[in-house]
């Protein structure tokens, strides 16, 4: 068998890189049907980093932290409870989280005996409204996972073809040689 039929390692970074181009695409054209400033959008980037080992490789997409709000159908005043999206807030927000500040509402229930921990996550409902407008939107999962089975082909043609070539070595080491005299 020779060497050029084998996937070499350029070839399974562009796969690779083609993949990503391809998810990160179906992503934008969801992201594009939606009513927003198109921010997500133009943010949305794919990165295939070889590891340190060059032998595994990393495929990441990066975006805004609201991003993942959007796939909840979180933020623009709604807070998911049990899974759904409802008109409401977080006690204390996550601007108040990461500056180590408090509010009196929170304060209220820290003197009540709750945890800091529980406050953080702690999130109270507007009664009066029962409309939900807002709707969880799975723009990148569902691509990753309907594209995923031809992530899975190429990773195993190329570490098929490693392992493939590995065993012709070996095949070739215990053959005897045939000397002509």
């Amino acid at each position: 068998m020779s060497d050029n039929i084998l996937m070499t390692v350029e070839e399974f970074d562009s796969a690779l890189k083609k993949w990503a181009d391809k998810v990160k695409g179906l992503s934008r054209i969801t992201l594009n049907q939606t009513h927003s400033s198109g921010e997500l959008w133009r943010e949305l980037h794919d990165y295939v980093d070889p590891l340190q080992d060059q032998v595994s490789r990393r495929i990441a997409f990066k975006f805004p932290r609201h991003g993942v709000f959007r796939h909840y159908g979180a933020g623009r005043g709604y807070v998911i409870i049990n899974g759904k999206p409802v008109k409401g807030y977080r006690v204390l927000s996550l601007r108040e989280i990461q500056e180590k500040r408090t509010n009196q509402e929170a304060l209220d229930l820290l003197k009540k005996g709750y945890s800091y921990s529980f406050v953080k996550k702690a999130k109270k409902t507007y009664d009066n409204d029962k409309t939900v407008a807002r709707k969880p939107l799975n723009w990148l999962d569902s691509h990753i996972a309907s594209n995923f089975q031809t992530l899975a082909d190429i990773a195993s043609e190329f570490y098929g073809d490693q392992c493939l070539e590995q065993l012709l070595k070996q095949v070739q080491r215990i053959q005897i040689v045939k000397v002509k005299i």
